[in-house]
């Protein structure tokens, strides 16, 4: 049966396998619901560090309700723009995006009702201003933000005109670092990086200051030279070789590095001060080689696998995913060295992959104290089992909660793989009933089990209603563990029939019972079978229990070769011969037995 999507036009079967819950939505929009949910489980979070009210909001609702409108500027918001979260990248100015009407610094709670639709750029200028206040256009320059001053609470720095706050030795945390380094907590070094101090007020603290004449006035050198001057060539990596072909020297840099490994530069424009930016070296070294701005949104993957490297051909701009994937295919193994196989790799959302093992065994360290080894004795693929601590357990004598020791016996397992204490499930309904623990008796039949203090506090009567003594010819169990009579229930049939009770006869060989009464009454009066023959010691065998005359047996197969019945010769030996076939024999020249045709029935004489 298929089913409409809820958020398209598409046909689906919402129980493609034909197990668990059905769906709503195509595969496609579930993949996107799922990243929906995540987005706004976040947003919660943030929200939630504001101390105020918060619900599940889906920024997708939000959009749809509003018609796609930005609710600041009555703009149309491209929805093809709402793309997936990039760490690092720069946002599209008309990116649709969240805004709360009355801000979380304001107190404004995260609610459907206060969420509305927007451009980032409109949101980013509106800022934290509250319903009702102006907000500046696009090219309007942006109000300072006004620090509050709500005084310098506990101890001042102890120079006359510092308002900060007391840091350590009696001043501020400037003058105490100018201080330390300078020797004077009122000087700092000129700004144009002559290395001369100069005596400022105590009330300045993070203020460029230059000597007279000093500064940035004359030429700098350019982006191209500073670059050059930290570059030592180095011969290109084993990596580059093989996955990219490269032949050219790696151009190292040698300058400043971040934290994350990447150099970095600080470049200054000519003719004015305190005017510059940081930029990574890589990316600088790009632009230049292939025109500014043509690793817009891009990020810079490094051909041959050294991040300090600034040759432009071993540079190549693409997406962060294509990145990510690139890594992927040269990493094969996690920082913990397991590799990256397809059994211990897992994939979260965003498509990066997880190692199996590092999430078992930071799990399985912090509760058991020792690594996850997989069990190869385990079966299951989906609930593994750790070797060591199965191990363990088979060495170690295991307890339920109530000190019942968990044996083969004293054991149960679910489908699920959990274990169950047998003696608790006895004594959760035997102890209200009876006041005693149940005590399984060894002796009980094996399909219902019985309690051993029960039978010795009451034992079993000995004999049925009817007086018939319970023992083991006599006593037969139901399949819920019942003791019957067997007299009394063969008695029901054989006392109407046969005006007598039913004695077993314990002398029958066969599996099948006989009344011992019945048969006696049958052996002190001759028994003649249908076709006349007396049941006698020789002319009688037993199959299954049942009577059967050995003559009329003998006879349907001797009457249909030989036309005539089976005469038992009595001086033929073990093997009995027929009589009547034994007298009429014929010994011809040849020493052979030849026996006369019988006469056909047709041929016999009127």
């Amino acid at each position: 049966m298929l089913i409409e999507c809820a958020d398209c036009d598409a046909m689906f079967d919402p129980r493609p396998s034909g197990r668990g819950p059905s769906r709503q939505r195509c595969p496609e929009h579930v993949k996107q619901r799922k990243q929906d949910l995540v987005r706004a489980r976040d947003m919660v979070n943030r929200a939630a560090g504001w101390g105020v009210e918060t619900e599940l909001v889906v920024a997708r609702e939000v959009f749809e309700r509003d018609g796609w409108i930005c609710h600041l500027c009555g703009a149309l918001i491209p929805e093809t723009l709402r793309t997936a979260r990039v760490t690092g990248g720069t946002h599209e100015p008309l990116s649709p995006v969240i805004d709360h009407v009355i801000p979380l610094s304001k107190g404004g709670p995260h609610t459907m009702d206060n969420c509305r639709a927007a451009h980032w750029d409109c949101n980013a200028r509106k800022h934290n201003t509250e319903p009702g206040t102006r907000v500046p256009m696009e090219g309007e320059p942006t109000p300072p933000l006004v620090k509050r001053s709500g005084g310098v609470t506990g101890r001042r720095c102890d120079l006359d005109g510092c308002e900060r706050q007391h840091f350590t030795g009696g001043l501020c945390q400037s003058h105490a670092r100018r201080l330390r380094e300078y020797g004077d907590p009122n000087k700092v070094r000129c700004g144009c990086g002559c290395g001369e101090l100069i005596t400022v007020a105590p009330s300045v603290a993070r203020a460029m200051t230059y000597l007279d004449g000093h500064g940035l006035s004359g030429v700098v050198a350019s982006p191209e030279v500073k670059l050059k001057e930290s570059l030592v060539p180095q011969p290109v990596s084993e990596r580059g070789k093989t996955f990219h072909a490269l032949t050219d020297d790696c151009q190292v840099w040698t300058g400043p590095k971040n934290k994350q490994g990447y150099g970095r530069i600080y470049v200054w424009v000519s003719g004015q001060k305190r005017k510059g930016r940081t930029f990574l070296v890589h990316r600088l070294a790009y632009e230049l080689a292939n025109g500014e701005g043509s690793a817009h949104n891009l990020t810079i993957d490094h051909l041959c696998g050294v991040p300090l490297c600034c040759n432009p051909n071993h540079l190549e701009a693409v997406t962060i995913g294509e990145n990510l994937r690139r890594a992927a295919l040269v990493v094969l193994t996690c920082p913990g060295g397991h590799p990256y196989d397809e059994e211990n790799t897992l994939y979260n959302l965003d498509g990066h992959r997880r190692c199996r093992q590092c999430n078992t065994d930071r799990n399985h360290v912090e509760i058991h104290g020792h690594e996850f080894v997989a069990d190869t004795d385990n079966t299951s693929a989906l609930r593994r089992r750790c070797l060591i601590c199965r191990q363990r357990a088979e060495s170690t004598p295991q307890f339920c909660p109530q000190g019942h020791e968990y044996t083969p016996e004293n054991k149960r397992i679910d489908n699920q793989g959990k274990r169950y204490c047998q003696q608790c499930i006895w004594d959760r309904t035997h102890i209200p009933q009876f006041g005693h623990p149940f005590v399984p008796d060894p002796d009980g039949p094996a399909k219902k089990r019985r309690c051993l203090t029960c039978r010795e506090l009451n034992p079993p009567p000995a004999h049925c209603i009817n007086g018939h003594e319970f023992t083991d010819q006599t006593t037969e169990y139901t399949a819920k563990g019942w003791r019957n009579c067997v007299l009394c229930r063969l008695n029901a049939d054989h006392v109407p029939k046969h005006g007598h009770e039913y004695v077993i006869d314990t002398s029958n060989p066969t599996t099948v019972r006989r009344c011992l009464v019945c048969y006696e009454a049958k052996k002190a009066v001759p028994q003649f079978c249908p076709a006349g023959h007396e049941f006698t010691a020789e002319n009688t065998f037993l199959k299954n229990g049942w009577r059967n005359c050995r003559a009329c047996g003998r006879n349907r197969g001797h009457r249909k070769h030989y036309g005539h019945d089976f005469v038992p010769d009595p001086d033929s030996g073990k093997r009995v011969s027929c009589r009547t076939c034994a007298g009429g024999r014929v010994v011809t020249s040849s020493a052979t037995l030849v026996y006369p045709r019988p006469p056909h029935p047709q041929e016999a004489p009127p």
